[in-house]
């Protein structure tokens, strides 16, 4: 079996790594320190924060660039100045929720606010009137409804002239649909006639300038902010808003970072303290979670002097890998603890690294694996976040197998001396010390002598009280009937419910959602989905190819489309909302006689060039048509439609998708644009990009499993568990009000690695048990791992539960699918997965029959001053070093090495490993036993773990 295989090398490999690391630990403390110095000193340097929202939130290569190229390429641009090319806006409101437009009053101090934006000047001592457009008159272009406003002067005077809505075409002129409202007045309030405004509860302005954006834009949002009136609410925004709130976000995530620090190294010291003052380990709980900050500035540098960016969402990759760090540290310390107290620590260190780091390193594999598919991803963001991660993830693992595992050596070695915790001076154990008085025996008194033996059925290494609970308690209770039933109705609705949450689900990141929820940027974004989405914003529909508009093949095909965008759910009637130069101009050849040259191209082109746009369609003259040669071609034209009812990102996508369908299709060929189908292209990509990355990843984690996990069946039982965690993380989350969108996409992709971690341990520890029963062997899994895996949930819940009271939704959501991923994945490690375990008929390996018979020899070979049965398989191959727990009636094999050992017994057994050879031979020079004076004794006791 290769699983076997590799399990057997890893083990003896980790083995030697404990042996050397605790012979020479000062290098491996060292180091670490000098590359995580070094690294974080020439790498963070680089540190420069992405602002690029384009880049970092929008799938590579997305059709909307493409389309944008193409109409640039013909020198076109966005129709819709409030998505393009509006240095601010504001929206204005009343302050009591009514009507903001024929109210005198409110009108008034409508008028003001411009007044004061229009005049302040910025540093440079210019204002809005010095910088903005102008049109022929002089006059600054505004938007067409704060224009309305200047001209009529009050409210009284705008209800006189019978305000049309989404257009208001005073002059009736048959070849345009005048001022156009729709992005302009929201929440309106119609007559009769479903056209004629009574009321507006929103009013949006859009300001353009022609230099000094920066400045002018500073001057903006203060005099937004400062904007004082009892009579009207201002929210605004600027083109750099959004950017400028992303970058601050890192920043002030930084106060949650350090009590995430703190919260993690409470929770570890108090996990891995105990109620004797020579075994409890305060200072190395401290340590493990530096280890993981130093892997946290290692990876950091690293990534950073390779040139990659440093997006806003790797703001949380250090609370992740606190987390992880921690994991590793736990399950390290278990394994120290299993071992006997009273060997030497070179052994108990090889020991505990063959059992610890061999299952370490499967779930460093499996994370690193997870967030390395998360790098092919087609979202720079997430790849970006997987790059810091998977790196982070190596440096950690790196670190816990050398720095952190020095100093657990270090403190080996403190106990073995037997000295206090915290002053590190020799103390008497506890069963010396009875003569001692009170407070010496309640604070001082501590660790093991000689005299504990277990021979008298004494148990030396003492459980943790949750470990005991776990194997005593929980795995009995597992296994039986009753409880898998109750179990599988209990999975069953989690089950359901999950999967009814994925159909909950909500596709696509909103704007507001990448700035902190105290942000101006949310207060102005709302109202806008509020009240400013009925009316879409235009679609540029671009013929980026010289066509021949004179012949009756393209006219027909121009009409087609118009027929197919009216009779689509998704965009207005063109006939009333949407401006087209061909439709319009064809008109105009009707009515004034000259039908005749539509379809001449002489006639054609000079009665559209000197008659219609000079005259009639001035609005379509340098927004709709590009001449070559003299105007006597036309290289390119555009018309743009208005879509209907886009409030949600999905229904925008599907707009999006629509629309590009009718432009494609026909003899013409056309694009269809919009700004905000830049954007909506991450809701196109986020599903596929999604499964697909978990198909791959989940592939990957089974290959992983399949290679470290020697049994076949409970690989896919590994594998069954990450795809049930999946499918419930993202229904719940659905529930819980995380949209998928990059956050949530990062946030499965962490699932899948995590996952694996809990059930890889439980697995692995099953399936290597020795035990015959399944009870036995769940015991023998909980023992090893139960108490380490909850550790792992709840440090890393801990590493993150500060996000939950960031104010943004990026980190709130970052907690809400961690929470999910470390919920359910307890729940599978410690109760779903065990029972399926249990029902899997000879599940791991059982002893061959040559073993058994070579470890009943064990019993017999030294006898009457010699070797006994205690020393198992386990005490003499690092590849078989498997802990057990007792058996029930507390019978434990022992035996005690005398002091006169012969030399020789090393060498002479053919069962003895190199390394225990070298350790008997030490026996007859060296003090047996922990190493202080003050305890002596005949013999020591090596028991069987």
């Amino acid at each position: 079996m290769i699983a076997r295989w590799i399990d057997d090398k890893l083990r003896r490999m980790f083995y030697h790594v404990g042996r050397a690391v605790a012979f020479l630990p000062a290098p491996f403390i060292l180091l670490p320190l000098i590359a995580s110095g070094l690294l974080g000193y020439f790498g963070i340097s680089k540190l420069a924060i992405s602002d690029d929202l384009e880049y970092l939130f929008t799938p590579e290569n997305n059709q909307a660039r493409l389309d944008r190229d193409a109409m640039e390429a013909v020198d076109f641009f966005p129709t819709d100045n409030v998505a393009w090319g509006s240095t601010a806006r504001v929206i204005i409101q009343a302050a009591d929720g009514k009507d903001v437009l024929f109210r005198d009053d409110v009108f008034a101090e409508v008028l003001r606010f411009h007044n004061v934006l229009r005049t302040t000047n910025t540093t440079s001592g210019v204002s809005f009137d010095d910088l903005c457009i102008r049109v022929t008159d002089g006059s600054c272009v505004v938007s067409n409804a704060l224009q309305l406003m200047i001209d009529t002067g009050s409210g009284t005077n705008l209800t006189d002239i019978n305000l049309t809505f989404p257009y208001y075409n005073p002059n009736g002129l048959n070849y345009t649909l005048g001022l156009y409202l729709g992005n302009e007045l929201g929440g309106v309030e119609f007559g009769p006639d479903r056209r004629t405004v009574l009321s507006s509860t929103a009013l949006q302005f859009v300001y353009i300038i022609s230099g000094q954006w920066s400045t002018w834009t500073d001057t903006f949002l203060q005099v937004c902010s400062e904007f004082d009136s009892d009579k009207i609410t201002v929210n605004y925004n600027t083109y750099r808003s959004l950017n400028d709130e992303l970058l601050a976000l890192p920043t002030r995530v930084i106060p949650y970072l350090v009590a995430a620090v703190g919260l993690l190294v409470l929770f570890s010291v108090a996990s891995c303290m105990m109620l004797d003052w020579v075994l409890t380990k305060p200072w190395l709980a401290f340590m493990g979670v530096l280890s993981a900050l130093l892997a946290i500035v290692s990876s950091f540098g690293l990534v950073l002097l390779t040139g990659e960016q440093f997006s806003t969402l790797v703001a949380v990759v250090p609370f992740l890998l606190i987390g992880v760090g921690v994991d590793d540290m736990f399950v390290m310390i278990a394994a120290w603890r299993k071992c006997d107290v009273r060997l030497p620590v070179q052994e108990r260190m090889g020991r505990a690294m063959s059992d610890a780091a061999a299952s370490i390193t499967i779930t460093s594999i499996t994370d690193c694996v997870a967030f390395a598919v998360g790098v092919i991803s087609v979202f720079p963001s997430v790849r970006i976040f997987c790059t810091y991660a998977a790196i982070g993830v190596a440096f950690d693992y790196l670190y816990q197998i050398t720095f952190f595992a020095a100093i657990m050596s270090l403190a080996g070695r403190r106990e073995r001396a037997n000295r206090h915790c915290f002053t590190c001076c020799p103390v008497l154990p506890k069963s010396q010390a009875r003569n001692k008085n009170a407070a010496y025996r309640l604070c001082c008194a501590g660790g093991v002598s000689r005299e504990d033996n277990p021979s008298n059925n004494q148990v030396v290494n003492k459980d943790p009280f949750l470990t005991t609970i776990l194997y005593k308690y929980l795995a009995p209770t597992i296994v039986k009937t009753p409880s898998k039933v109750i179990l599988f109705i209990l999975y069953a609705g989690y089950l359901g419910v999950a999967i009814w949450g994925c159909f909950q689900v909500n596709v696509g990141l909103r704007f507001q959602s990448l700035a902190a929820d105290d942000s101006y940027v949310v207060a102005f974004h709302n109202p806008e989905e509020a009240y400013f989405k009925d009316y879409g914003p235009k679609i540029d529909i671009v013929i980026t190819e010289p066509v021949e508009y004179w012949t009756t093949d393209v006219q027909q095909a121009v009409l087609d489309k118009l027929k197919a965008f009216d009779e689509s759910q998704y965009f207005y009637d063109t006939s009333e909302t949407a401006e087209v130069w061909l439709r319009d101009y064809l008109r105009f050849l009707n009515q004034t006689g000259n039908s005749h040259a539509a379809t001449n191209k002489t006639a054609f082109m000079q009665i559209l060039v000197n008659q219609f746009l000079p005259q009639f369609g001035r609005q379509h003259q340098v927004t709709s048509l590009k001449f070559a040669d003299f105007y006597e071609n036309i290289t390119a034209s555009r018309f743009f439609v208005i879509p209907n009812n886009v409030k949600t990102k999905e229904r925008e996508k599907d707009m999006m998708i629509e629309a590009r369908s009718i432009a494609r299709k026909g003899p013409v060929k056309m694009v269809a644009f919009a700004t905000e189908f830049i954007f909506a292209e991450q809701v196109v990509s986020i599903l596929p990009s999604t499964l697909q990355t978990v198909g791959i990843a989940a592939a990957a984690m089974f290959v992983v499993s399949f290679l470290f996990i020697p049994h076949c069946v409970a690989t896919v039982f590994v594998t069954f568990a990450l795809v049930s965690i999946d499918v419930g993380l993202v229904g719940y989350m659905a529930l819980w009000g995380v949209q998928l969108d990059i956050v949530s996409m990062t946030s499965i992709i962490i699932c899948i690695g995590f996952s694996v971690d809990f059930s890889a341990h439980i697995t692995y520890a099953y399936v290597s048990s020795q035990a015959t029963t399944p009870t036995e062997k769940l015991s023998d899994a909980f023992r090893a791992v139960g108490m380490p895996i909850l550790q792992a949930s709840l440090s890393t819940i801990l590493g993150m539960v500060v996000l939950a009271f960031f104010p943004a939704y990026l980190f709130k959501a970052f907690f809400k699918t961690i929470f999910l991923v470390m919920a359910f994945g307890a729940a599978h490690g410690l109760v779903i997965l065990p029972t399926l375990l249990t029902i899997l008929p000879d599940c791991g390996s059982k002893p061959s029959e040559t073993k058994v018979a070579d470890e009943k020899n064990m019993t017999n070979i030294f006898s009457n001053g010699h070797l006994s049965s205690n020393l198992s398989t386990h005490s003499l191959s690092p590849s078989k070093m498997q802990n057990k727990p007792q058996p029930v009636n507390g019978a434990k094999r022992s035996s005690s090495l005398p002091t006169d050992l012969n030399r020789k017994l090393g060498t002479d057994n053919p069962y003895f490993t190199p390394e225990m050879r070298t350790w008997l031979k030490s026996l007859k020079e060296k003090k047996t036993g922990i190493d202080n004076p003050a305890m002596d004794g005949p013999s020591i006791e090596v028991t069987e773990l």
